[in-house]
C-alpha cells in the first residue's frame, strides 16, 4: 500500500505485486482521469483506510468518488468483469416521474440513448468519458472510467454488462455501478467536474483562505469521530446530495452530519458563501445549518438533529400507528408557510428553497415543523425579479415556469407549498397518482368546483376537523398550485390567509397546473467529453456483494 500511496498521486494509477510461494499479493490503485496530486491523495488515503476493514479477507475493493483501490491473491489486472462480485445500486424512486407514461418511456428512451453514447465515448476516449442528454424535463449525466491495466476492448465488455446493469435502475433517480474493469454512474443531477484538471497551485492551497471565511468550521477529525467514523449505525437517511450520520460532539451536544456526495474543490468559495448566507437565516420553523468542514478528504454540513421522523414518513407510511389529526396538520401547515415566509425576506436576504417537499419536512417531539434541506437553496438580491438556472427539484411539487424554462422566483416555492398544503389536507401523495383526472390537484379542484371543497379532506380524520380552516387550507393550495405565476400569493400573503380567520381568501381565478408532460420541449442530446470525473459507488469492499436500494430520505436534512 505504501508503494501505491508513493506512486498513484503522481501518474494516475499503479499496481503492486508480490508474488511468493506462500504469500500473494496484488494490488491496483487508480484515480478518475483528472485528478492528480492533492486530490487523488487524499482521495487514495481514505479509501485505504476503508480497505483495512476488509482484512483478513484475502480480497478487497474500495470504490470512492475520485478513485479505487483493489487487492487479491491472484493477478487480476486484466479481468474486466467477474459476474461474482460486480454489483449495480440504484438510487431511490423518483419523485420527479410521477405515474406519467409519456415521461416515464421518454426517460428510460433517453437513458438508453445516454448509456450508448457513454459507451462509445468512453471507448474512444481510452477510459474515462462524460455524456449528457436533455430532453423531457429532466436531464440525464452519465459519466464512465474504465481502469488503465485493461485493453480497449476489455474495457468496451466492461462497460456494456455495466450499462446493461444500470439501466435496469430507470426511473430511479440514478444508478451505479462497480464493476472489476470499470465504474458507471447516471443521474439526474450534475456529479462530475466540469472544469479540466489543473496543478496542485489551484487546488488545496485555495481552501485556508476560503475557509477563513467563515467562523462556522468543524475540524475533519471531530465529526469523523462524533458520528464513530461514519458508521453504518449512525447512518440517519441518504438523498441525491448526501448521506446523513447522527453524531455526538465532545461537548455532548448532537449533531446530524451531512456527507456531502459533491466534493469538488472549484465550487469551494461558492459552498462557503451559501453556508454563510443560510447560517444567518434562523427561524424556529427552518432546520438550523450549525456550520461545515471542508479541511478533510470530504465535505461536511453540520445541522441541529431532530429526533423525530421526516412529515412524508408520518403521512404517508400507512404502516405507523401515528394518524395526524386535524389541528396537527393545521399546526404543521401554518409553521411551514411562516418558516418559508422568513427565507423569502424575513431575514433581510431572500433565499429560494427549490425543493419544498413532505421528506424535507422536519417535525421535532411536539410536531412543530422545521424545514430542511438548503441543499439546493439560492440567494438572490432583493431587487431581482428571478434568475435563470438549471433543474433541480422534484417533480410533481415543481412550478411549470421553473419546470419548463428554468426560470425560479420565490413563486416556485409558492407553487411547491400549495402542492404540500393539499398533501396533508388529503393525506394524499401527489406523485404517486397519474397526472391529469387521478391527481389530488384535480381532485381538490374537481371537489372546489362542485362547491363540495371540504370532501377532499383526508377520510382517516372520519370528519373530525374545523371546516372553516380545512376550506381555507384547501383554497390557498388551489392558489399555490395556479399556473400563472402572476396569480399566486406570496408567503407573506399565504400566513395571513391561513392564520388570519377574518382574512378575505380570493378564489382561484385557474386550475392547477396538471401534466408535465404537454409542456415537454422536443428531446435534444449534446454529448461532451471531460477531462475528469467524478463517480461514487456503493460498494466498499469484496464483503459488500450485493447490489442494495439507496435509502430513502428519513428524518434527517438529505
Amino acid at each position: 500500500m505504501n508503494h501505491l500511496s508513493e506512486t498513484v498521486p503522481d501518474l494516475g494509477y499503479s499496481t503492486f505485486t508480490l508474488n511468493q510461494t506462500v504469500f500473494k499479493v496484488f494490488g491496483l490503485g487508480h484515480c478518475y482521469d483528472g485528478f492528480r496530486g492533492d486530490e487523488c491523495r487524499l482521495c487514495f488515503e481514505t479509501s485505504k483506510e476503508k480497505l483495512k476493514t476488509c482484512i483478513p479477507a484475502t480480497s478487497g475493493r474500495v470504490y470512492l468518488d475520485r478513485c479505487f483501490i483493489h487487492y487479491d491473491n491472484y493477478n487480476f489486472y486484466n479481468e474486466s468483469i467477474d459476474p461474482k462480485y460486480d454489483v449495480a445500486t440504484c438510487g431511490s424512486p423518483l419523485d420527479a416521474l410521477p405515474n406519467d407514461i409519456y415521461m416515464l418511456q421518454d426517460f428510460e428512451s433517453r437513458l438508453d440513448q445516454a448509456i450508448t453514447n457513454l459507451i462509445d465515448i468512453t471507448t474512444e476516449r481510452k477510459g474515462n468519458g462524460t455524456v449528457e442528454t436533455k430532453g423531457g424535463v429532466l436531464t440525464i449525466h452519465a459519466g464512465a472510467q474504465c481502469w488503465n491495466t485493461i485493453s480497449d476492448e476489455s474495457c468496451k465488455v466492461c462497460l456494456t454488462r455495466a450499462g446493461e446493469k444500470i439501466k435496469k435502475c430507470a426511473p430511479a433517480a440514478e444508478g451505479r455501478a462497480a464493476f472489476t474493469g470499470c465504474a458507471m454512474r447516471y443521474s439526474t443531477n450534475i456529479f462530475y467536474q466540469r472544469e479540466p484538471y489543473r496543478n496542485d497551485q489551484g487546488g488545496l492551497d485555495d481552501i485556508p483562505a476560503t475557509k477563513n471565511k467563515t467562523n462556522l468550521s468543524f475540524k475533519y477529525e471531530i465529526l469523523e469521530e462524533a458520528t464513530n467514523s461514519f458508521d453504518e449505525s449512525r447512518k440517519l437517511g441518504q438523498g441525491g446530495a448526501g448521506s446523513v450520520f447522527k453524531g455526538v460532539l465532545p461537548n455532548g451536544q448532537t449533531v446530524a452530519v451531512k456527507r456531502l456526495f459533491f466534493n469538488t474543490r472549484q465550487w469551494v468559495d461558492q459552498f462557503f458563501h451559501e453556508v454563510n448566507s443560510i447560517s444567518g437565516v434562523q427561524h424556529k420553523n427552518l432546520l438550523r445549518l450549525l456550520g461545515c468542514s471542508i479541511e478533510g478528504p470530504e465535505s461536511l454540513l453540520v445541522y441541529e438533529y431532530v429526533p423525530n421522523k421526516s412529515l412524508d414518513q408520518i403521512l404517508f407510511v400507512k404502516k405507523t400507528s401515528i394518524i395526524l389529526t386535524w389541528s396537527q396538520r393545521y399546526k404543521i401547515i401554518c409553521g411551514t408557510s411562516r418558516g418559508l415566509a422568513y427565507l423569502h425576506g424575513g431575514s433581510g436576504v431572500k433565499i429560494i428553497h427549490i425543493d419544498i417537499k413532505s421528506s424535507n419536512i422536519l417535525l421535532n417531539e411536539n410536531l412543530t415543523p422545521k424545514i430542511a434541506d438548503f441543499g439546493l437553496a439560492r440567494c438572490v438580491a432583493q431587487d431581482k425579479t428571478h434568475v435563470s438556472t438549471a433543474i433541480a427539484g422534484t417533480l410533481g411539487y415543481m412550478a411549470p415556469e421553473y419546470l419548463v424554462r428554468g426560470r425560479l422566483t420565490e413563486k416556485a416555492d409558492v407553487y411547491a407549498f400549495g402542492v404540500l398544503v393539499l398533501e396533508i389536507a388529503t393525506g394524499r401523495k401527489n406523485t404517486v397518482f397519474s397526472q391529469g383526472s387521478s391527481s389530488i390537484l384535480y381532485s381538490v379542484w374537481k371537489h372546489y368546483k362542485d362547491n363540495k371543497i371540504t370532501e377532499a379532506i383526508d377520510a382517516s380524520l372520519n370528519g373530525k376537523f374545523n371546516k372553516k380552516e380545512a376550506s381555507n387550507v384547501l383554497l390557498v393550495g388551489l392558489l399555490c398550485t395556479q399556473a400563472s405565476v402572476a396569480l399566486r400569493p406570496s408567503m407573506e400573503e399565504v400566513v395571513k390567509m391561513i392564520t388570519d380567520a377574518n382574512y378575505g381568501i380570493p378564489s382561484p381565478k385557474q386550475s392547477p397546473f396538471l401534466n408535465a408532460s404537454v409542456l415537454s420541449p422536443e428531446k435534444t442530446v449534446s454529448i461532451s467529453f471531460m477531462g475528469s470525473l467524478d463517480l461514487e459507488m456503493g460498494q466498499e469492499s469484496s464483503s459488500d456483494k450485493s447490489g442494495n436500494k439507496a435509502s430513502p430520505d428519513e428524518s434527517s436534512p438529505v
